[in-house]
């Protein structure tokens, strides 16, 4: 099947600045973007591009929210992006055919993140610009992207990657008059289109839905449930020249537009990310709890318990912490998705204005359907996450409430055994003091206590005044322990 004039524009955008990563000293030559295009030219058109070189310096590149970034000795007629052109060799049925490609390199700065526009096509106009070019095989897609040099495959193990924002990849191609007269079925062309720029099947997306763009059948590929290998692309079939004129007319807003669309994306993505490490959480929380409710059923908590409820108290506070941080980084991809959604649907404005088209309805569906449902689905996870923020905060209480009370317990014991022991050497000092006191007294009056024993006498001096002093230690003890015994508290009525 043949097609005219097939083009691909790949759009690819890197974070160069984030909250939580630094990479103020990030130089050009470590940025994925550049190499990612010196690669693509190198396979296409076996030709060196050395992007690098022609970019700016970006550690002194001049402030703003949007920066051209080729140098302004490499600007001719004030186009800021690097033309490139070759010839690809196609062996199609036994002939060996030569294409010419042009296309065209776009580095750009864009609010936080560089940005990349990266251009491939089949001219419309052969050499000598009047007369047009013959249709090609489809087939001709497939030399477009060797290796299947086109997608970027992150390396989650480079912390660069960590801010790939993600691609959309734009092929479009005029529809032939054979096409007409076969009435062959644009759906069919796309999916011919697709499997030339993907062969291999593991690459190759899954249809999401179609429709139509200034007046030419559109068809969108790629799931957001396939998260790991998730892939945006689109084939855009021009019926007429209208729809290749609106373009033309809003490509630098559909390149904002892809722009925040792909960081609408990466953030649920990276919510989904957080999203498991927060349930993980949310789990640990549950099976501590668990574990202190069984080991705190029994009222006599062991000093082992005691200690093992003060370990698990610092290791909940810390948890906490963690959560607390987790169920923030959920809310900031939350407002992130809210910003670049409002962002999107004032770009699909600047669309209208531009080509007064009002079917933008395969546009829309983004922001009406995939972006509330990203939305949703994050509000859906706060709500339910934040119950464990409760959990961990009742835990806590608890587990302290406990530890406290126990001390307490121990406290009040200890205060008891020194009471009681104070008591006892009080009544044990009285009594003996008595008895002392007594002894002595009594032996001043007894006539030679040491005398040796005589039986005429019914009880011995000694033994009488031992007796005395016995007898005095019990007597004194008793008053002693009446002295000294607590009185009980008497409640009090409350007067309210």
């Amino acid at each position: 099947m043949k097609i005219y004039a097939p083009n691909i524009h790949l759009y690819a955008f890197q974070l160069y600045k984030a909250s939580n990563f630094y990479i103020e000293s990030l130089t050009k030559e470590k940025i994925k973007l550049w190499h990612k295009a010196n690669d693509i030219i190198k396979n296409t058109l076996q030709q060196p591009l050395n992007l690098t070189q022609s970019i700016i310096d970006i550690q002194h590149e001049p402030k703003g929210s949007r920066i051209d970034l080729i140098k302004p000795e490499n600007v001719k007629d004030e186009d800021y992006s690097i033309p490139v052109y070759g010839e690809i060799h196609q062996n199609n049925h036994n002939q060996n055919q030569q294409f010419l490609i042009k296309g065209f390199v776009y580095p750009i700065k864009i609010q936080d993140s560089y940005g990349l526009w990266l251009n491939l096509r089949r001219p419309e106009k052969d050499v000598d610009e009047t007369s047009l070019t013959k249709y090609v095989d489809i087939s001709l897609l497939t030399e477009l992207n060797p290796q299947n040099c086109l997608t970027f495959i992150p390396n989650e193990n480079h912390e660069t990657n960590k801010l790939f924002l993600g691609q959309t990849l734009l092929i479009t191609a005029w529809l032939t008059q054979e096409h007409k007269l076969n009435q062959t079925k644009p759906y069919d062309i796309a999916q011919e289109c697709l499997t030339a720029i993907f062969p291999n099947t593991d690459r190759k997306p899954e249809f999401n839905r179609q429709g139509e763009l200034f007046g030419s059948p559109i068809f969108e590929y790629g799931l957001f449930s396939q998260t790991e290998n998730y892939q945006h692309i689109i084939i855009w079939l021009f019926r007429d020249r209208q729809a290749d004129v609106n373009f033309n007319k809003c490509y630098q807003q559909l390149f904002d537009l892809f722009f925040f669309r792909c960081k609408i994306v990466k953030a649920f993505q990276d919510s989904r990310i957080i999203y498991h490490q927060i349930a993980a959480a949310y789990d640990d929380i549950e099976n501590t709890i668990e574990q202190i409710k069984s080991n705190t059923q029994s009222d006599n908590l062991t000093t082992e318990i005691l200690n093992q409820l003060t370990n698990k108290l610092k290791e909940l506070s810390k948890e906490s912490l963690k959560y607390t941080r987790l169920l923030r980084n959920l809310k900031d991809y939350q407002n992130t998705i809210d910003i670049n959604r409002n962002n999107y649907q004032e770009k699909l404005r600047q669309i209208n204005a531009a080509t007064e088209e009002d079917n933008l309805s395969i546009l829309e569906i983004f922001y009406k359907q995939d972006c509330q449902r990203f939305y949703e689905q994050i509000n859906s996870d706060i709500g339910y996450f934040e119950q464990g923020l409760t959990l961990l905060e009742q835990a806590i209480a608890s587990i302290r409430g406990i530890v406290e009370i126990e001390q307490a317990k121990r406290e009040e014991r200890s205060l008891e055994a020194e009471r009681k022991l104070e008591r006892t050497v009080q009544i044990l000092g009285i009594g003996f003091g008595g008895g002392a006191i007594v002894s002595g007294v009594v032996t001043q009056h007894i006539d030679k206590p040491f005398a040796p024993i005589n039986f005429k006498y019914p009880v011995h001096p000694l033994v009488l005044s031992l007796l005395w002093s016995l007898f005095a230690t019990v007597i004194f003890g008793i008053v002693a322990w009446f002295v000294t015994k607590p009185k009980n508290s008497k409640s009090k009525e409350d007067t309210n």
